[in-house]
């Protein structure tokens, strides 16, 4: 699935095991969720999220994705290392 985002020119970023899942509109609404466990994560099953039109809110997630955005892996740059460590050994 990220190969195929990235394939279409959607920017995407890695940052190691954050457990944060947030999205911004323009620095208005923001949509946040409350409990995912991100490591089974799937748009396919219902999630609980907040939704709020309080532009303070807003802003506040919006320094943070941007801070967390500068401190993230591109994520081309993340596939290469991967591809460049190999599989992982089976009982991990």
């Amino acid at each position: 699935m990220i190969r195929e985002l990235l394939d279409v020119g959607v920017e995407i970023r890695h940052a190691d095991q954050l457990g944060i899942l947030f999205t911004v509109f323009d620095r208005r609404v923001a949509i946040s969720a409350i409990h995912t466990e991100i490591t089974r994560f799937s748009l396919d099953e219902p999630m609980a999220a907040l939704y709020t039109d309080d532009p303070v809110y807003a802003n506040y997630l919006l320094s943070t994705f941007e801070i967390l955005w500068e401190q993230s892996t591109d994520a081309e740059e993340r596939i290469h290392e991967l591809i460049r460590q190999g599989p992982l050994p089976a009982d991990q």
